[in-house]
């Protein structure tokens, strides 16, 4: 099996400190999985983010289903910083990314990294993963340069 998703590693400076965990709304009626990346939206909500990007704001701390679901349903996100590393499956056996060097991996889905889609995306290889995960991808350790509250 796959990772769940994003997961918190650490930190560049090994500090130890976790994500600030906030109650934030999601746009529309979706499901949301523990492991999601998103981003806030112009509304000001939370969506899941599919596809390329420049900023991420954090990662869906708790299922969300579609059934019974309501726009604005607020869920805990862990709120991404420039200092975090989080860990993901990619959607392939290989990857040409280099660690350090390439800066734009792009995401597959909400919480798979793109083997071999290294441009516009945000995402800064930090180191590959010592295993494969269930499904045979690599595990990869990735930073992101541009998050909604680490910027400042």
């Amino acid at each position: 099996m796959a990772t769940r998703g994003f997961e918190f590693a650490g930190a560049l400076d090994r500090s130890g400190v976790t994500p600030t965990i906030h109650d934030l709304p999601v746009d529309g009626t979706g499901a949301y999985a523990v492991g999601d990346l998103v981003l806030l939206n112009s509304s000001g909500q939370c969506a899941a983010v599919t596809s390329s990007g420049k900023e991420v704001t954090g990662v869906i701390q708790e299922d969300r289903p579609a059934l019974g679901a309501a726009d604005g349903d607020i869920v805990k996100v862990a709120i991404i910083t420039r200092n975090q590393i989080w860990r993901c499956s990619m959607d392939a056996s290989t990857s040409s990314a280099v660690v350090g060097y390439t800066k734009t991996i792009d995401v597959a889905d909400a919480n798979t990294l793109d083997a071999d889609d290294l441009s516009n995306g945000y995402a800064i290889l930090w180191k590959y993963g010592d295993n494969f995960d269930s499904d045979g991808n690599l595990i990869a350790y990735v930073i992101f340069g541009d998050t909604t509250f680490g910027n400042v």
